[in-house]
């Protein structure tokens, strides 16, 4: 009686399966760049989720185009910090990223990001407006700065 084969007795493990990246490189600030380097130098060997990470740190660090920051039309670019107040006077900070660098915590956000699209370009003075949860605010540009 011979056995039957079922799909998993022919299947190849492959490793951990990574997400696609674009076919052009993606960018990324100096900043953002080094973050990469020092963490992805920090991961030991050990078990799969650091190894996965470290795969993934690799094939990001392969593919990223390490972009200085610029001002763009003389107003905030890729790189650029932006620190706006908001109609109750708190002030906060934001950096034009790359997608690989992105974390709104710390306020660094994409340029494609909804804020973002509202800051490029931008200059001390101008004043946004915004959607968020159905309600119209307003940020008023203090100050754009090349770098974060």
């Amino acid at each position: 009686m011979s056995k039957a084969f079922l799909p998993e007795d022919t299947a190849v493990d492959t490793g951990p399966v990574l997400p696609p990246r674009p076919a052009t490189p993606l960018p990324i600030t100096p900043d953002g760049h080094r973050r990469l380097l020092e963490e992805r130098a920090a991961l030991t060997p050990g078990d799969e989720a650091t190894k996965t990470r470290a795969l993934l740190l690799d094939r990001i660090l392969a593919s990223v185009d390490v972009v200085p920051a610029a001002l763009l039309d003389g107003g905030a670019g890729f790189g650029c910090a932006i620190d706006v107040r908001d109609e109750r006077g708190a002030r906060r900070t934001y950096v034009l990223v790359g997608p690989d660098e992105v974390d709104p915590a710390a306020g660094r956000i994409t340029a494609e990001s909804p804020i973002g699209r509202r800051l490029l370009r931008a200059k001390a003075g101008d004043v946004i407006e915004l959607e968020r949860a159905g309600k119209s605010e307003e940020l008023e540009v203090i100050a754009v700065r090349v770098g974060g």
